[in-house]
């Protein structure tokens, strides 16, 4: 019995040690509270020089456009080789002949007309001089027959002679006035007749014009260098006037008419030429500002691989509206659209092609850009020189493709963070790492930048 009680004296020395060693230990260090900095992506503000561009898209047209309407009938006698859809044909080149014999022969007959209305002018003139040699000649024969009358009539008072010698003198000298007073009525006439053979000649003179002008016409030329678009006759055709003949577009220019949202437009116009998005515009204010904002366009063809690029100029403001998208039309240009064509890398500009548009602006120095995501509600967060965070507010000038234009808030060096903090505390302790993707994206949408 003694002995299955022996293990109780060693376990109560142990159990003494135990106690002893727990009550005589140290306390546990405590460590002093530490403020725990968050990390997050920032990126320098930088003043850049900016590009503004919009974006639209559209379908190219030729800037004009040439119908070939017959002006005179006949039948087609001849056509030019290359007339086809598609072929480009030089300005000059006569493209088609209509028979010209009805023409030369309206020539002959008008230019006989006017010889034979010369030649009574001609006869007129001669006939208006013999006319007043005669009447001088009767005037002066009247003058002698009056005076006989006269000196037969004193005479007769004295009764040296009878009456029937008188009446006869008298007789003689009414038919001598009547003579005179005729060859006095025929030349009152000649201006007149002279005046109707002058119209006549005039009449035939614009008769031979017309029937000049309508023989050129039976010749059709290229009025520029063109691309023929339609083809609507074939020799030994009759072709009545008015006939659409063919067509071609001119290949020296070619027109992108686009459409742009007015919002973006404002915010061009803001950002470039200070003036406020609201302001009333007359039309000489509307090509001043047109001309302060230095507008040009770009227009590219999307056809898989590197796009190809036109630069053009931006020519007018269609008249196109649309109330419901309040969106604007812009007709910009580019010059010799078939010029530079490298097969298989760049093909011309040509008509029916859907293209993008660019409307560029001058270029804008010294402006605050900065991603969109940095802006939040109206404000960024800044890392302040103790890389504690400060919530700012700033004034948005332009939103630009995927940057936002600051005005006021910002100034060039200092740090926005980039991260989606949340919560965003005032104050809080920041480990800031700069983000060169961004920075390098900033820079490069800038000198390029949509307007949104």
């Amino acid at each position: 019995m003694w002995r299955k009680l022996l293990f109780i004296p060693p376990l109560a020395v142990g159990i003494a040690v135990l106690a002893f060693v727990v009550n005589n230990r140290p306390a546990p260090a405590r460590k002093a509270a530490q403020e725990e900095a968050r990390v997050v992506r920032v990126m320098d503000v930088r003043s850049l020089t900016l590009q503004p561009r919009i974006t639209g898209y559209g379908t190219v047209r030729p800037s004009r456009v040439w119908n070939a309407i017959a002006q005179v009938g006949g039948k087609v006698i001849h056509t030019h080789p290359n007339l086809k859809k598609g072929a480009i044909i030089p300005a000059g080149t006569e493209i088609i002949t209509i028979a010209p014999d009805d023409y030369r022969l309206a020539i002959a007959q008008a230019e006989a007309n006017i010889r034979a209305t010369e030649a009574k002018l001609a006869e007129l003139d001669i006939t208006e001089s013999n006319t007043r040699s005669l009447r001088e000649l009767e005037r002066e024969a009247l003058e002698i027959t009056r005076r006989d009358y006269e000196r037969k009539k004193v005479l007769k008072e004295r009764g040296t002679v009878a009456d029937t010698t008188l009446e006869q003198a008298l007789k003689a000298l009414l038919a001598q006035r009547k003579l005179v007073q005729s060859l006095e009525n025929t030349l009152r006439l000649i201006p007149a007749q002279r005046k109707e053979l002058q119209e006549q000649l005039v009449t035939f003179r614009s008769q031979l014009a017309t029937a000049k002008l309508n023989l050129e016409r039976t010749h059709i030329r290229m009025p520029f260098d063109g691309r023929i678009s339609q083809v609507g006759v074939e020799v030994e055709q009759f072709a009545p006037v008015g006939k659409q003949l063919g067509a071609a577009d001119d290949i020296s220019k070619a027109e992108v008419e686009a459409q742009y949202p007015l919002q973006r437009m404002r915010s061009i116009m803001r950002l470039v030429s200070g003036v406020p998005a609201d302001v009333t515009l007359s039309a000489d204010r509307v090509r001043e500002l047109i001309r302060k904002l230095g507008l040009s366009v770009e227009i590219r063809l999307e056809a898989g691989g590197a796009p190809v690029v036109w630069k053009g100029r931006f020519s007018r403001l269609s008249d196109t509206f649309d109330p419901k998208t309040r969106t604007v039309g812009v007709v910009g240009e580019v010059d010799d659209p078939y010029s530079h064509v490298t097969p298989g890398r760049k093909p011309p500009l040509t008509k029916g092609m859907f293209v993008r548009m660019d409307i560029l602006t001058r270029e804008v120095e010294g402006v605050l850009a900065i991603p969109r995501a940095a802006v939040r509600g109206g404000r960024v967060f800044v890392v302040n020189a103790e890389n504690r965070l400060e919530v700012r507010p700033v004034k948005v000038v332009a939103r630009l493709r995927d940057l936002v234009i600051v005005g006021e808030g910002l100034k060039p060096g200092e740090r926005i963070v980039l991260s989606d903090l949340a919560p965003a505390l005032e104050g809080q302790l920041l480990k800031p790492v700069m983000d060169e993707e961004t920075v390098r994206m900033v820079i490069r949408d800038a000198a390029g930048s949509e307007a949104r």
